[in-house]
């Protein structure tokens, strides 16, 4: 595994949510995100704040071990730096993320911030034990064809090895299974996880009881899986992910953000290009650069939103309608961030656009029509058109 951030699904894996900012989004809604629930005393704001923060920094450090980069859903909290720039700012999908925490009862939100680590337990369950014959982790029926077909596309596509890929899906509802849980919970990730086995099954029986219970939408709510990644263990010397496949992964949540946000027909197969973007990206070395921090994630994620735009739109790939793939990336390229001095930047909603604007273009242009140009060539030709992508574009 290439030890640099990547994006997952376009866009991201485990979903570190900052449950701080939640208090915010119970505003108006009826729902005192301070206020004691009938089994327990919710904490106040500045210590959900507090809990946030810290469940992020160590979510993140768990993340960053297996390169596998944060979700969209932290992209969309996430807000910050250096607006003067770039044009970025709030989006439709921090309003999506919004509804989702609104959504949450006064006894949901006080479990989840006793129990921050629910928000990566389906990842890290199917990273490191979830496999394409087990029916626990196969895609869900209403995006199930799509995404096999087009997976079978895009290994025709593009020149790498890509036969050992495993396609599969994570679920919440995965939650509901206590020793599945247990077996999460004890992983040696540093807090929330390294429980010993004790603790593990008794933090793991009180998620599994209240997943059956109904809370969270039996755990199907998508804020635990708002996520798709790549990942490789290739070369990665961690003795946790030794003998783990190659693997791409799609959360139900994510599909759920797609339709919900009105591209369900194109979203699920842009995201599948870009995820096998970056299959491309670890199979041609493409992570190495000169550039380091915020820039090289900015890199690999742009390029792989390249790979995908031109695996959609060329005729002998997916051959969809341009200008429809283009206005479905826009919607979902709203998960593009502003976190300019974060490692796991991933560009602004614009600069994803314009790379994958300048991909249809290159796939429209090519002659003859038919014509697939090698990996190697087209991330040669991307990154010389790198520069112009990531132009400051304030006016």
């Amino acid at each position: 595994m290439k030890q640099s951030p990547r994006f997952l699904a376009a866009f991201g894996a485990s979903i570190v949510l900052t449950i701080g900012t939640a208090t915010a989004a119970f505003a108006g809604t009826g729902v005192d995100a301070a206020a004691p629930s009938s089994s327990a005393a919710a904490p106040s704001s500045a210590a959900v704040a507090t809990a946030g923060r810290t469940a992020l920094a160590r979510s993140d450090q768990a993340a960053d071990r297996f390169g596998i980069d944060r979700s969209p859903a932290r992209a969309a909290v996430d807000r910050a730096i250096n607006r003067d720039d770039y044009q970025c700012g709030p989006t439709d999908f921090d309003a999506y993320i919004d509804g989702l925490i609104n959504g949450l009862s006064k006894d949901e939100f006080t479990f989840l911030v006793g129990h921050i680590e629910m928000l990566d337990v389906p990842t890290y369950d199917a990273l490191l034990y979830g496999s394409d014959t087990d029916q626990r982790y196969a895609l869900r029926s209403d995006y199930r064809t799509q995404l096999t077909h087009t997976f079978r596309d895009v290994k025709r596509f593009w020149d790498i090895q890509s036969g050992d890929i495993q396609l599969m899906s994570m679920h919440g509802s995965i939650m509901g299974d206590a020793a599945a849980v247990s077996r999460v919970l004890q992983l040696p990730l540093g807090e929330p996880f390294s429980k010993s086995p004790a603790e593990a099954d008794k933090h793991a029986k009180e998620i599994a009881e209240a997943v059956d219970s109904g809370m969270f939408d039996g755990g199907n709510n998508p804020l635990f899986t708002l996520n798709a990644f790549a990942f490789t263990a290739e070369g990665d010397p961690d003795p946790l992910v030794k003998g783990v496949p190659d693997k791409l992964i799609f959360g139900d949540g994510i599909v759920d953000a797609l339709n919900a946000m009105g591209i369900g027909d194109v979203g699920p197969r842009a995201v599948m290009g870009h995820e096998f973007g970056h299959h491309v990206q670890f199979e041609d070395n493409l992570f190495d650069s000169p550039l380091t921090g915020p820039e090289a994630t900015r890199r690999t994620e742009l390029m792989a939103d390249a790979f995908g735009t031109y695996f959609a739109t060329h005729a002998r790939g997916l051959s969809l309608n341009t200008k429809r793939v283009l206005q479905a990336e826009k919607t979902f390229y709203e998960v593009g961030d502003c976190a300019f001095t974060n490692d796991g930047h991933h560009g602004t909603p614009n600069q994803r656009l314009r790379s994958s604007a300048w991909a249809a273009g290159i796939a429209d242009a090519a002659r003859p029509q038919g014509k697939i140009l090698p990996s190697l060539t087209f991330a040669d030709m991307f990154e010389q058109e790198l520069p112009v992508i990531v132009a400051p574009d304030a006016s």
